[in-house]
C-alpha cells in the first residue's frame, strides 16, 4: 500500500513538472513570436505624397464696343466658368488699362471697366498680366491708375476669402520688372509679365518691357537668372506679349529658339498677342526629367473682333473668324511634396507634366447680340441644333474641324 502510494506521488509530480515546462515553453514562444512579429505599416504622410498643381493658361480678355452692351458681364462667362474654377490657379492677360477716371473705352485706345475685370474673377481667374501693347493706351495716368484698380482688387477679393495677383506695370521708372510670389497648395509659383511691343512710345513707360533685340533679350535671360536664385520656386512662368505679326499661326525660327532659350531659365513661357490660337510645345528633358512648356498663343478669351461670323462660309479661316475662338489650356504638374528648389533657386527634383488638356472655346452671338462665351464642343451644337440656328451649328462645327485640325500639340524630347 505505502509502495502504490509513493508510486502515485512520483507520477504526480512527475505530471506537474511536465505541465508546467510546457507551459513555460508555450508561453516563451508565444514571447518570442509577439517580439518578432513584423512592425505596422507606417502611415504615408503629407510630405511622402505625390503633389499636383492644375494650371489653366487663358488667352487676351478684351473688350470692344459690343462686349459693353450686355446686361451683365457675369453672363460672358457663364458656360465656361466650370472649366476654369476647376484649376487650382487660373491666369490670362488683360489687354487693356482699368483706369476708373476716364470713360470706357475700345479699340485703339482700350479702358476696361473694373466690373469687367471683377466678373472674370469672379469666373474663376487668380492671376492676370497687364503687360501688352494697349497698356499705355491711356498714356501714363492710365498706368498709374490701373495699378492703383488693381490693387483695390486684390483689397476688396480678399475680404471675401480670394486671392488675386496682378503685375506688369511699375509704379516709377526706377523699380526693376513687376512679378507675383504665388503659394497655392504647398507649390511656389514666380510669375513674370513682360510684353516685347506697345502701341506707342515705350521710353520712361512703367511697363514690363523688354525690346526684341538679341542683346536686351540675353540681359532679361539673365534678369531672369537672378530673380529665380533670389525667389527659389517649382514653378517659373512667364507671360510673353510677343513682337509677333497678328491673325497668323506662324511661329518663327527666332520666336522658338528666344523660348527655348529662355526654357533654360523658367518652366512655362506662355505667349499671347496673335489673337488666334497657336501650338503648344512640352519639352521633356532627359537628363533632369523635368517637363517644360510653351504656348505660343492662346488667342482671344473674350473679344468682339469678331462681329460678323462668315455663316454661309464653307470653310471660315479669315484672320476675323479666327480671332473668335480661344484656348484653355488645363495643365497638371506633378512633384514630391518637398521643395524641388535649393537654397539658390536651383531645381533639385523633376517637376513633370501629367496631363495637357485644350479646351477651346467661342465667342457666341447670342439672339440678344450679346457677345457671350461658349465651349466649342458637340454639347453647343446640340443646343444650337434644338434653338434653330442652323447657320450657326455649322458654323460651330467647322470653328471645332479648324481649331483641331490648324493646332496641335507638340512633344519635344532634348
Amino acid at each position: 500500500m505505502k509502495r502504490k502510494f509513493i508510486l502515485h506521488t512520483l507520477a504526480l509530480i512527475l505530471f506537474t513538472a511536465l505541465f508546467f515546462s510546457c507551459a513555460t515553453s508555450k508561453l516563451s514562444e508565444e514571447k518570442n513570436q509577439e517580439a518578432e512579429a513584423p512592425s505596422p505599416t507606417p502611415q504615408i504622410t503629407d510630405e511622402d505624397k505625390e503633389s499636383f498643381l492644375s494650371i489653366t493658361f487663358a488667352g487676351d480678355i478684351m473688350a470692344h464696343t459690343p462686349n459693353h452692351k450686355i446686361s451683365s458681364y457675369d453672363k460672358i462667362w457663364k458656360d465656361v466658368k466650370q472649366y476654369i474654377e476647376d484649376s487650382d490657379l487660373a491666369l490670362a492677360n488683360i489687354e487693356s488699362p482699368i483706369d476708373r477716371t476716364k470713360e470706357v473705352a475700345s479699340y485703339p485706345n482700350f479702358n476696361l471697366p473694373e466690373s469687367y475685370v471683377q466678373a472674370a474673377i469672379d469666373a474663376g481667374f487668380d492671376a492676370f498680366s497687364l503687360a501688352n501693347n494697349h497698356s499705355n493706351d491711356q498714356g501714363a495716368s492710365g498706368i498709374a491708375q490701373t495699378i492703383i484698380t488693381s490693387e483695390d482688387l486684390v483689397k476688396k477679393n480678399e475680404a471675401k476669402g480670394k486671392q488675386v495677383y496682378f503685375s506688369g506695370l511699375r509704379k516709377s521708372t526706377e523699380e526693376s520688372y513687376s512679378y507675383n510670389l504665388i503659394e497655392k497648395k504647398g507649390w511656389k509659383i514666380l510669375f513674370l509679365p513682360v510684353t516685347e511691343i506697345l502701341n506707342y512710345p515705350y521710353k520712361n513707360q512703367c511697363i514690363n518691357f523688354v525690346h526684341h533685340t538679341e542683346k536686351e533679350r540675353k540681359e532679361f535671360i539673365e534678369f531672369c537668372k537672378k530673380l529665380r536664385k533670389e525667389n527659389p520656386c517649382d514653378l517659373f512662368i512667364i507671360s510673353m506679349h510677343a513682337n509677333e505679326p497678328e491673325y497668323t499661326r506662324n511661329i518663327t525660327r527666332h520666336q522658338k529658339e528666344y523660348y527655348h532659350a529662355l526654357l533654360e531659365v523658367c518652366d512655362v513661357v506662355w505667349a499671347n498677342h496673335a489673337h488666334i490660337i497657336k501650338d503648344r510645345e512640352i519639352v521633356r528633358d532627359e537628363k533632369t526629367g523635368r517637363d517644360k512648356l510653351i504656348m505660343y498663343a492662346n488667342g482671344n478669351t473674350i473679344s468682339a473682333q469678331r462681329t460678323r461670323p462668315e455663316l454661309d462660309s464653307k470653310n471660315p479661316i479669315g484672320e476675323r473668324d479666327n480671332t473668335g475662338d480661344g484656348l484653355l489650356y488645363q495643365v497638371t504638374f506633378s512633384k514630391s511634396s518637398k521643395k524641388c528648389y535649393n537654397e539658390n533657386g536651383e531645381c533639385e527634383e523633376a517637376v513633370k507634366i501629367t496631363s495637357a488638356k485644350p479646351i477651346f472655346i467661342t465667342t457666341y452671338i447670342n439672339t440678344a447680340w450679346e457677345f457671350v462665351i461658349k465651349p466649342l464642343n458637340q454639347e453647343f451644337v446640340d443646343y444650337l441644333q434644338e434653338a434653330g440656328r442652323s447657320d450657326w451649328k455649322q458654323y460651330i462645327e467647322r470653328r471645332i474641324k479648324i481649331n483641331n485640325e490648324y493646332t496641335k500639340d507638340i512633344t519635344t524630347w532634348q
